[in-house]
C-alpha cells in the first residue's frame, strides 16, 4: 500500500484529483443549467465520500480542500431544504450516510438538514438499488460511475 501510494503521489494523481475537485466546485458556480448543477453536486459529494472512505493507494484521491468539501455539502444543505435532489441522488446519499463520519464531521453544528438527513438514515439497510436503473446510467460519469458500475448499479 506504500509502495502504491508513493506511485501515485510521485504521478501526480493525489494533484489530478484535487484539480478535478475544485474544477467540479468552480464549474458548479459558472453554470446556470440547473440539470448540470445537481450532476455536478452528485460529483463533489461522491469525491468528498470516497476520499474519506477507501485509501488512497485505491481511488488515486488523497488531501481534498476541507474548504472546498464543506462548500459542497452547504450547496447540498441548500439543495436537500429547497427539496431539489432527485430520486438518485437520495439514495446515493443515503449510502454515502451509512458512514455519517465521511459528512457530519463538516455537517454537524453547521448545516442542519443535511445532518438531519444523514442522522434519519436507517443505515441497517443496503440503499443502494441493485439492478434498479436503466442499463448504461452510470456510464461516462467519471469515478463517480465506475464506482457504482462496480457495485452492480
Amino acid at each position: 500500500m506504500e509502495s502504491k501510494t508513493e506511485q501515485l503521489a510521485e504521478s501526480g494523481a493525489f494533484e489530478k484529483y484535487r484539480e478535478i475537485h475544485k474544477s467540479y466546485l468552480d464549474l458548479l458556480f459558472q453554470t446556470d443549467n440547473e440539470e448540470a448543477k445537481l450532476e455536478i453536486l452528485k460529483r463533489l459529494i461522491f469525491l468528498n465520500w470516497y476520499s474519506l472512505l477507501e485509501p488512497s493507494c485505491f481511488t488515486g484521491v488523497e488531501d481534498l480542500d476541507g474548504s472546498i468539501i464543506f462548500d459542497s455539502y452547504s450547496i447540498l444543505n441548500d439543495y436537500l431544504a429547497n427539496s431539489k435532489i432527485d430520486a438518485e441522488f437520495k439514495w446515493m446519499l443515503s449510502y454515502y450516510s451509512c458512514w455519517d463520519y465521511t459528512i457530519l464531521a463538516f455537517s454537524e453544528n453547521k448545516l442542519g438538514a443535511l445532518t438531519k438527513f444523514v442522522k434519519e438514515v436507517d443505515t441497517s439497510i443496503l440503499h443502494a438499488p441493485k439492478k434498479q436503473l436503466p442499463k448504461g446510467t452510470m456510464s461516462n460519469r467519471g469515478q463517480m460511475g465506475i464506482y457504482w458500475i462496480s457495485c452492480g448499479i
